[in-house]
């Protein structure tokens, strides 16, 4: 948005995600420790990760998690590195408060980022908060149905 404005955007959609947070000495050393294993052994950390109750609430096919594996190997070691560190680091919240488009942000209720989407939700001027229960940070794989549901109905307020 700071760098190409929402000009061309009929609204925005957060998913359990966020734009910045303060330090946080629960969260951000356990992430770090994640670097070592994620350089050494890609494969075994994604089928790690990807089997742990983090990402899913509910179990999932191993069918299912062996395409996922995949598909997230197709991203370069470096370059997902290199994405996802500066995720961790980067801090846009100044930017939020300058969203002049719907916002719409869905977390999970039990996941890390529930109180940094809500502190989104309070600096997004109009945004709609959606904290969804039972589902692991892959929301919209845990309950479709309700991700989809609160998706199309903000597609449809855009519209009308």
């Amino acid at each position: 948005m700071d760098q190409f404005g929402t000009d061309t955007l009929a609204g925005i959609v957060f998913v359990d995600g966020w734009a910045g947070r303060d330090y946080d000495p629960n969260i951000f050393p356990t992430m770090l420790k994640w670097v070592p294993g994620f350089q050494k052994d890609r494969r075994k950390w994604t089928e790690d990760w990807l089997h742990s109750s983090y990402m899913f609430n509910k179990p999932r096919p191993e069918e299912c998690l062996k395409q996922l594996t995949e598909a997230m190997l197709k991203t370069p070691t470096k370059a997902a590195m290199a994405i996802w560190l500066g995720f961790v680091v980067s801090d846009f919240r100044p930017a939020l408060a300058r969203i002049d488009k719907p916002a719409l942000i869905i977390v999970a209720a039990k996941g890390p980022c529930g109180d940094v989407c809500e502190d989104m939700h309070k600096r997004i001027p109009g945004s709609r908060l959606e904290i969804m229960d039972n589902v692991g940070h892959a929301l919209f794989v845990d309950d479709p149905e309700r991700f989809n549901t609160l998706l199309e109905n903000f597609i449809r307020g855009l519209v009308h």
